[in-house]
């Protein structure tokens, strides 16, 4: 038998530690990079870190107490030790969530009084933990409705942010996480819904074993779940972080003004005094230049994701300025892929930018992942929005004879016309999205 050795040319992308670590803090939102923050200051004697709420807090209370109460119509004297203390007052103010969920509901539109009185008792039905805390059959005997109409406005109600509000259940509010991440293993449902302490336990053979597929695959999925938000502590779960947005976009005198929200993240810094004691003692030379290393990671890490964020925003605002100014019935499709190319990173760098953060404009704040519409192509090569296309549906319906309601398949044939390629099932699905009644039950309705 004759013996031969081959050799192959092939190029392999290998990343290094530090970009690992760049990208990591890339897909962090503001909570998680705030607790990563503190975690390598714990490990590094190097890092300095400057709490920004206890800063802003001190800040705030300084500014007061240099205030003369002269200046305040009080009606008793502050000189006495009242029950009534302005400092605390200021530093206990605080926006409900119930008032940032109500400010959402104005985006859609198109929500007969039905609609709009059963989704505003859904939101003040909410738990501390924004969970569902009312059963949905009571929620219809009570607007005597029907129970599938409740179960689509609470459809509706799960869309609004911060993601998960209007959750049932611990696995739905996981399964409202999996819904809103395109990238999400598709395993990851599975688990959540018949395994959940499995994968608890990370019973990663088991899970294998019981649903047929590799062990990587299983140990990929069962991460990926334990990422999620809520996390269990004790017997109870968190609950859910307000939100604050990463960027904020607004318009002065006809220019819009990016800004990236840092005053609520922790300064870091590098303790000079540590470097110049570990830097000159030869028997810490390995430990201080790992050290070293590591601190600098970290603030080039954030530097990074402060600047993809002001980059992504950038780029919005100039795909999507008729958002910025009308709001989501006004925004165009708009794919990873898309963005990726213009921004000339890979599609899964836009996918960790845009994870967990969230901007704040005019009208209203939104999560940068609900900006990536999908859309329909027309027949001129670009793409309909599928909220301009539900809006289109919506006035041809609306503007049809009482008498003779248009059908499923007269809508295509119309919407076909003006250039939009759709199909009747499609047509159907999103009338049906908007809780229209079919044109028999518009007839006889």
């Amino acid at each position: 038998m004759q013996m031969t050795i081959k050799t192959s040319q092939k190029v392999t992308q290998v990343l290094s530690a530090q970009l690992v670590q760049h990208l990591e803090i890339l897909q962090y939102s503001a909570n998680e990079l705030e607790q990563y923050i503190y975690e390598k200051a714990n490990e590094n004697p190097l890092i300095v870190v400057t709490d920004a709420e206890a800063k802003r807090q001190y800040e705030e209370i300084m500014q007061l107490a240099s205030c003369s109460f002269n200046t305040f119509s009080l009606p008793y004297d502050v000189s006495r030790n009242d029950q009534f203390n302005i400092i605390e007052m200021k530093l206990a103010e605080k926006e409900s969530y119930e008032q940032f969920l109500l400010e959402q509901v104005p985006m859609h539109k198109n929500l007969s009084s039905v609609d709009l009185r059963i989704l505003k008792f859904l939101i003040q039905s909410l738990d501390d933990r924004l969970f569902l805390d009312v059963e949905l059959e009571i929620v219809a005997q009570k607007y005597k409705t029907t129970l599938s109409h409740v179960e689509a406005i609470l459809d509706l109600l799960q869309t609004f942010e911060p993601v998960g509000v209007g959750a049932r259940s611990y696995k739905e509010y996981l399964l409202i996480q999996l819904d809103n991440d395109q990238f999400a293993p598709i395993i990851a449902s599975q688990f959540i819904s018949s395994d959940l302490e499995l994968v608890a336990a990370q019973a990663f053979k088991q899970l294998s074993k019981k649903y047929n597929i590799p062990l990587q695959e299983v140990k990929k999925a069962v991460h990926y779940i334990k990422k999620l938000k809520p996390i269990i502590v004790g017997d109870k779960l968190e609950t859910i972080p307000y939100v604050n947005p990463d960027i904020e976009v607004k318009k002065i005198e006809e220019e819009w003004i990016i800004k990236l929200n840092r005053h609520y993240l922790p300064s870091v810094s590098i303790d000079e005094s540590y470097v110049t004691l570990l830097k000159n003692d030869l028997n810490y030379k390995t430990y201080y230049r790992d050290s070293i290393k590591d601190a600098l990671a970290l603030l080039q890490g954030i530097e990074q994701r402060d600047k993809t964020l002001y980059e992504l925003a950038r780029w919005f605002v100039q795909l999507q300025e008729d958002f910025f100014i009308d709001g989501l019935e006004a925004i165009k499709p708009m794919r990873l892929k898309d963005v990726a190319g213009v921004l000339g990173v890979h599609e899964s760098t836009i996918s960790r930018a845009i994870r967990g953060k969230y901007i704040q404009v005019p009208h209203g704040i939104y999560a940068l992942q609900s900006l990536f519409t999908k859309g329909l192509m027309n027949t001129s090569g670009k793409m309909d929005s599928i909220m301009y296309i539900k809006k289109r549906l919506k006035q041809l319906i609306e503007r049809e004879d009482k008498q003779n309601p248009l059908a499923d398949q007269q809508i295509t044939n119309i919407l076909c016309t003006e250039g939009i390629q759709i199909s009747r099932r499609t047509v159907a699905k999103y009338r049906e999205e908007m809780n229209i009644m079919s044109s028999f039950n518009r007839a006889y309705g």
